[in-house]
């Protein structure tokens, strides 16, 4: 965690704000470790006399969460995960533990969204920066415009639009997601330079990929394990905000829009970049955007319920406080599962604006 992050966003204890004592700040409490891209193992702790709630900082990565108990206990693996293993040793475990294995599901979903977002990076050149994440940042930042201040990137994953957001003109960028692995493979590419992730070719049979990422702008990028529906940070204080493929990836979309609008500053953008594809297992069936109902007006149709509930009069009372100032549908956005499958999703861009 860097110490620049920590003042400039300014985390608040989410305990306290749950049981109403509050906008407590959190501040290091403990270092128990330090390397070039800040704290990697301590404690932030909360202000408040009555909580002085421990926030632990594991692998270079900030816990702040309403449930930090309960989201390390479901992310310790990812925790222990090790990337020091061979290819051989990762085709021995991987045959014995089988496809269904923890081990096995945290590979495949860093190695496909490790080519998502870097895949323009690996050897031969046969991936165009377009067909990675990069082809909603740039439909996103067209909308927006040049990011300036400090931007949150919610749900960042492996952190390529973060860095992004960085190298084109914000002071700082924070990354923020609730997948653990995702966000220890982003924090490896802060000190290492380096993302290793294995590409998968059929089955359990993984191709290892090794990429040097010279990124001029990394040092204002940092990474936090925060919830996109309960942000920990107080209103108003943020310049931009970018959302990919977060809306219909967790349990409540509607908190996801009001916390947004919440932390932004008066007249900050924030671009909802999501293709809806929604699943039950994410989201329940009622918090679906869209996806149901198709005989009301919006016909089902998640981007003409989107328009409603950030339109400019604030017709469905969401009371976000954003207003969906342009938009760009169909963007591609190719994601490999193995060798023989590419699921490709076409995402709708809509850029929203804080109402002054």
């Amino acid at each position: 965690m860097r110490r620049a992050h920590l003042d400039r966003f300014r985390p608040r204890c989410p305990l306290c704000v749950a049981m109403g004592r509050g906008t407590q700040s959190l501040a290091l409490g403990h270092v128990e470790r330090e390397d070039a891209a800040g704290v990697v193992e301590g404690a932030l702790v909360c202000s408040e006399p009555r909580c002085r709630f421990e926030f632990p900082i594991l692998g270079g990565l900030p816990f702040i969460t309403t449930d930090v108990r309960g989201t390390i206990a479901t992310y310790a693996d990812e925790l222990r995960a090790r990337d020091d293993l061979s290819p051989w040793m990762e085709s021995v475990l991987a045959d014995c533990v089988g496809p269904d294995a923890t081990w096995n599901v945290l590979r495949d979903h860093v190695g496909s969204y490790g080519q998502g977002h870097w895949g323009d990076h690996e050897p031969g050149g046969s991936i165009p920066r377009e067909s990675t994440v990069l082809g909603v940042v740039d439909a996103a930042l067209a909308l927006a415009g040049a990011p300036t201040g400090a931007w949150i990137d919610l749900g960042c994953s492996l952190g390529r639009a973060s860095f992004e957001l960085a190298a084109r003109g914000a002071d700082l960028v924070l990354g923020v997601d609730l997948h653990v692995a995702k966000l220890l493979a982003a924090r490896r590419i802060l000190t290492s330079g380096r993302l290793r992730y294995g590409r998968r070719k059929v089955g359990v049979i993984y191709e290892r990929v090794d990429l040097a990422l010279d990124l001029p702008q990394a040092d204002k990028v940092d990474f936090w394990v925060c919830d996109a529906t309960a942000l920990p940070f107080p209103d108003g204080a943020l310049d931009g905000a970018l959302s990919i493929h977060v809306l219909d990836s967790i349990k409540s979309p509607l908190s996801h829009l009001i916390e947004t609008g919440r932390v932004l500053a008066p007249g900050a953008p924030a671009v909802f970049a999501s293709p809806y594809d929604w699943s039950t297992g994410a989201t329940s069936f009622e918090g679906w955007i869209g996806g149901h109902s198709q005989r009301a007006p919006h016909r089902g149709d998640s981007a003409s319920e989107l328009r409603r509930l950030l339109s400019a009069d604030d017709a469905a009372r969401l009371g976000s406080g954003l207003a969906i100032t342009a938009e760009r549908d169909n963007v591609r956005w190719p994601v490999r599962v193995h060798d023989r499958a590419t699921m490709e999703y076409r995402v709708h861009v809509a850029c929203a604006r804080k109402r002054t």
